[in-house]
């Protein structure tokens, strides 16, 4: 499809698009998925290991550690190849060291497949966020990220749910990795037959050129880019320590089984199929304002928060039914959050270098939030006599490393407009 004379511009029929928002999707759920079910997992592996909570702490770390130290260069490999090829090559790591970790017999083994987890999981929002920006209309651009990024939740629910009540039957915390390593293979061999857009590149230009590179120097010219760079760093901080204690707290503060508390966070999961609509007020509110989007984000966080707070305060206090709806909102408002939390960067960014603007950013934001959050937690769980009150602790103090984040979202609106009145989306088909 690609003539010599005259170059084609990528644009894809409905069927099409919606096949590849489908397969990248069904790739989220594989992800997050293999997230949830280590949280669902963490007694029963740190029993089986005999580990302190700091120990405990460091496996989902290890995996965001893999996710950070190979997000930049999948992510030029993203910009500089097929999207396509990078994500299936990815996806099939992943799923194989998600087989792995259930076949770990010492702890060295166990760190290492949850590292090589996330050197896998690296190259996936990169490449998908690109592709998938660029394969539906700007003006829905956050809806459609919506769509994506809500099955963020939703895997990680049908990971709690599933890990849940495979522990609860069999008593092997291992048999949930092997399911759910063989259920990212059969999208990820699907992935490479589907349209891409063409790498950016000029004729005769090498892959890794010094005029790529070059402009990776534009990069640090776009204040609204850094300044986000850095408010999600503060707000990974909060998330990923929730994602890995929270099954934990509830355990321990309520005495329950793996079984009802997958089955609970696995339903507040598919609540989450709303959160699209957080993508559509945001891109309406964008129509409204120039700086609608993240003024959209400013809110959601801060409600988020707030609920977040609440929960952490009452957890244990009362009633399990009485406490749910806090975290349900904290849980609801964090999903409106995601899809404009990733679009931002599509906004503002040129397209030669999007990939990897956003594995810069992801880098930035895992190293220091995702890695640091649930260590910290299992840190001041041990320093504060551990259980369910030093879990507790933890998570308190990650409340307000979050909310610097409102500082500089709302920093940002300064520049956000002009930065993205910039940024033109037209790209070639691929060869």
């Amino acid at each position: 499809m690609q003539e010599k004379t005259q170059e084609k511009t990528y644009q894809v029929g409905r069927g099409a698009a919606i096949t590849i928002l489908i397969v990248l999707s069904l790739l989220q759920l594989s992800d997050w998925a293999n997230r949830s079910i280590l949280a669902i997992s963490l007694q029963a592996i740190k029993s089986s290991f005999n580990l302190t909570d700091a120990q405990a702490g460091m496996l989902p770390s290890l995996l965001q550690l893999g996710v950070a130290v190979f997000l930049i260069p999948t992510a030029v490999l993203a910009d500089r190849f097929a999207r396509r090829k990078v994500i299936m090559v990815m996806s099939l790591i992943w799923s194989a060291f998600t087989i792995a970790t259930g076949l770990a017999g010492q702890l060295w083994h166990l760190f290492a497949a949850r590292f090589m987890v996330g050197t896998g999981e690296a190259g996936y929002q990169p490449a998908g966020q690109t592709w998938l920006g660029l394969t539906f209309p700007k003006e829905i651009r956050t809806r459609i990220m919506g769509i994506f990024m809500m099955c963020m939740p939703i895997g990680g629910a049908l990971g709690l749910f599933v890990g849940g009540a495979v522990l609860n039957a069999t008593h092997d915390w291992r048999i949930a990795f092997y399911i759910f390593g063989i259920f990212g293979i059969i999208p990820a061999i699907i992935v490479l037959f589907l349209p891409d857009y063409r790498a950016e590149r000029k004729e005769g230009e090498g892959v890794l050129s010094k005029a790529y590179f070059r402009q990776w120097g534009e990069l640090f010219k776009i204040k609204s880019y850094w300044l986000f760079v850095i408010s999600t760093t503060f707000l990974y901080f909060l998330i990923f320590a929730i994602q890995a204690w929270v099954p934990s707290l509830i355990m321990l503060s309520y005495k329950m089984d793996p079984l009802t508390v997958g089955t609970a966070m696995g339903a507040i999961g598919l609540l989450n199929l709303i959160a699209p609509l957080g993508g559509v007020m945001a891109d309406r509110w964008q129509m409204r304002s120039k700086v609608g989007r993240p003024l959209f984000l400013i809110a959601a966080t801060f409600f988020s928060l707030a609920a977040c707070l609440v929960s952490i305060l009452i957890v244990g206090k009362i009633p399990f039914q009485a406490w749910l709806p806090a975290y349900i909102a904290a849980a609801l408002l964090m999903a409106f959050m995601a899809p404009v939390m990733n679009v931002l960067v599509h906004d503002v960014i040129p397209v030669p270098v999007r990939a990897v603007a956003v594995g810069i950013m992801l880098t930035v934001a895992q190293l220091g939030g995702g890695v640091l959050g649930p260590v910290f937690v299992g840190i001041v769980s041990d320093a504060t006599g551990g259980g369910a009150q030093g879990i507790i602790n933890g998570l308190f103090w990650t409340i307000p490393v979050a909310a610097l984040s409102l500082v500089t979202t709302l920093i940002m609106t300064r520049y956000y407009a002009r930065d993205s009145a910039r940024i033109s989306d037209v790209v070639m088909a691929e060869r």
